[in-house]
């Protein structure tokens, strides 16, 4: 692999984990205040709507800025609203709406990231090295989302209490997103300079391939909500709310992901990936109806580990047909806005 290639690989594995603990225990931390669904729901639609908004900065940013100076800029406002979570934590019991500015700080750089992330990963790789490029993400994420867990359900266990140890859980966050950030700068590509428009991509009409994009993402972002959203907390209820307990298990599903992520870079070929994709959705679909039915510790487990084996049958798949089907477009045009689209689509259908 290229350098940019492993310095992308580092950078991604490093925000997974950081990613990880974060977002899983930021919904834990921010639910402990609420005592409520709902108001998590909201929080995450308001996050997930800023994506589209940071998705477009960067396409706007693109013009003048590399990407992974974009990059670097997504992650230092992701820092920035954890670091303000921890300052402000004290005030969400009399003031639960500052929840909710979090949110836009948190969508914005996120969107930021996934902008430039999804942009460098067609950039940095070539259709020929694509698939050993995302089977290679693929592990060593799902490698990073076992050291995540694990090393959450050890602060957790061993501090005061639960609220402390997610405290101190986002300072070790803060730390590795700067790192992640720092290896951000060493990734050198030329800035796109072309120009692009959005208003055509409205046009579902007449591009049969380009409407598959944009529906395949809104469905995705349709399923993405249950598991972005609702299924950590419903896990994290059916542990009876033990925060220990509650990233053991997320180290045993992330251990199987891991495995199955193993075996599907192995058998996932180009004259069997529909065939694979099919089935990692059906074992998906499953997972989060057991899970939904049965919310109880048996229910819990059963999503996760089918969840965890399916996950690379299902993801891998679609991102290698998706980022196939984008990089047809990049010889006669700037993709910034087909990536800016399709980024709509799928927050569109997280956000329904």
């Amino acid at each position: 692999m290229s350098r940019n290639e492993i310095i992308l690989i580092l950078v991604t594995a490093l925000y997974f984990i950081a990613g990880t603990m974060s977002s899983v225990f930021v919904n834990v931390y921010l639910y402990a205040f609420t005592g409520s669904l709902y108001a998590m729901t909201a929080y995450s639609m308001i996050r997930f709507s800023l994506f589209p908004l940071g998705f477009y900065l960067g396409g706007k940013l693109s013009r003048t800025w590399t990407l992974s100076r974009i990059l670097t800029t997504g992650l230092i406002i992701i820092i920035a609203a954890l670091a303000l979570l921890l300052s402000i934590n004290s005030f969400f019991v009399r003031q639960p709406l500052l929840i909710y500015s979090l949110a836009f700080i948190f969508g914005t750089g996120e969107g930021l990231f996934w902008f430039s992330i999804n942009n460098l990963n067609l950039s940095v790789s070539s259709k020929e090295s694509l698939p050993h490029f995302i089977g290679t993400l693929g592990i060593t994420n799902s490698s990073a989302m076992v050291i995540a867990p694990f090393i959450a359900s050890l602060i957790v266990k061993y501090a005061s209490s639960d609220l402390s140890g997610y405290i101190r859980i986002f300072q070790i966050v803060i730390i590795v997103q700067m790192i992640s950030a720092f290896l951000s700068t060493k990734i050198k590509l030329d800035k796109v300079v072309s120009a692009y428009t959005l208003k055509d991509k409205w046009n579902l009409k007449l591009d049969h391939q380009w409407r598959y994009i944009m529906i395949s993402h809104f469905l995705l972002g349709v399923r993405d909500s249950l598991t972005l959203v609702l299924t950590g907390l419903l896990i994290y209820n059916a542990t009876g709310g033990q925060g220990s307990l509650y990233g053991q298990l997320l180290t045993g599903f992330a251990l199987i992901n891991v495995a199955a992520n193993f075996v599907a870079s192995r058998i996932i070929k180009r004259h069997n990936r529909i065939h694979m994709y099919i089935l990692g959705a059906i074992i998906l679909f499953s997972s989060t109806v057991i899970l939904v039915m049965v919310p109880n510790m048996i229910g819990a487990i059963y999503f996760g580990v089918s969840n965890a084996i399916g996950n690379p049958f299902f993801i891998n798949p679609f991102s290698i047909i998706m980022m196939n089907a984008i990089s047809d477009y990049s010889s006669n045009e700037n993709i910034n806005a087909r990536m800016i689209m399709k980024e709509l689509a799928l927050d569109l259908g997280r956000v329904l």
